[in-house]
This record gives structure tokens, C-alpha cells and sequence, in this order.
């Protein structure tokens, strides 16, 4: 007997005829086995664009993860707030509400060193990398109303740590927010 490893396609197969009732009671034991579950098909089916409910739990997670309350008991964990900006992108794709998230996770970073003071490299490389990656998306929707929102929520970012933090960091904001303004033509 051979014992391969269950993929989707096998669980789709499965499940492929299924009533109504029984998916039901999957999706609802599956919402019921963990809040990032309930958070995930509150984004997807409740969510919507712009509806600022479907962020909050992501914006926790993020807060959590990249600014703890008390980080001399708990480790700052960057991947993981990046790991909630992946699920609500999943969950959702909503490119106004990932702008807000991508934003939220560079403020909670810097109102974090602002606090603590300097971290270390690999730390701002995440923060430069999420600004990288704001700007991408920015850019990749081309629409200036959007940039017209989030550009000047940016350059507030940047006005607060310029001069503030080490490794080059404000020095990257402020020359991604340049870039950004280039490219709108601000």
C-alpha cells in the first residue's frame, strides 16, 4: 500500500460532491478550529473593498508581531507580520487595503525603534523591503488618486524618522518616497 502525501487535487476530488450541507459544515468547523481561519472568510466573504473591518484583525497581528507591547518578553517576529499581509492578500487582493497593511507594518516598525531606538540590519532591510514592495504596487495600479492618498501617509512616515534611526534606513524611505513622487509626477 502506498501512502502519498494528500494534496489539493486529492481533497478537491473528494469533496467535488459534496451537498451544500456538508461543505457548509466543513467551512463551519474550519471557522470555528482557529481565529485566523474566521479572520481569513471574514476578509473574503464580509470584507470588500475598502471596508476597514477586514483589515483590523491583520492590523493586530502585524501590531503584535512587529511592535510587542513588551519586547523583553517577546521577540519581535517580522515574518509573521508579513505572513498576515500574505493571507489578507489571499483572502482578499484588495490592493487599497494591502497598501494600508504594507503601511501599517513600516509604521508599526519605526514607532518600534522609535521607542526602543536602533534594532539591527536585517530588521530595516524588512522595513526597506516593505516600502520597496509599497511602492511596486503603488506604481503597478498607476492611479493617482490612490497615490494621492498614500504618498503624503509615506512622506508623514518618513518626516518621523528622518534623522531618528541608523543603517541607512531613512535615507532608503526618503529616497523610495522620491521615486514615488517621480513616478506620479508630484
Amino acid at each position: 500500500m502506498s501512502s502519498t502525501k494528500p494534496t489539493w487535487k486529492t481533497v478537491k476530488t473528494e469533496i467535488a460532491y459534496w451537498d451544500q450541507k456538508r461543505l457548509l459544515s466543513l467551512v463551519q468547523d474550519l471557522y470555528a478550529l482557529n481565529r485566523t481561519n474566521a479572520d481569513f472568510l471574514h476578509a473574503r466573504l464580509l470584507g470588500g473593498a475598502n471596508n476597514d473591518n477586514a483589515l483590523e484583525p491583520y492590523k493586530r497581528r502585524i501590531l503584535a508581531a512587529v511592535c510587542p507591547k513588551e519586547p523583553w518578553k517577546q521577540d519581535v517576529r517580522l515574518s509573521e507580520g508579513r505572513k498576515a499581509i500574505s493571507e489578507y492578500r489571499k483572502a482578499i487582493g484588495d490592493t487599497h487595503g494591502l497598501l494600508k497593511l504594507m503601511l501599517h507594518y513600516v509604521r508599526c516598525g519605526n514607532d518600534f525603534t522609535l521607542e526602543f531606538g536602533d534594532i539591527d540590519e536585517p530588521f530595516y532591510n524588512s522595513m526597506c523591503s516593505m516600502v520597496d514592495q509599497f511602492n511596486k504596487l503603488l506604481i503597478k495600479q498607476g492611479d493617482t488618486k490612490l497615490a494621492q492618498e498614500f504618498i503624503p501617509l509615506l512622506e508623514t512616515e518618513f518626516q518621523r524618522i528622518d534623522g531618528q534611526m541608523g543603517w541607512g534606513y531613512p535615507d532608503e524611505v526618503g529616497e523610495q518616497l522620491l521615486d514615488l513622487k517621480d513616478a506620479f509626477g508630484f
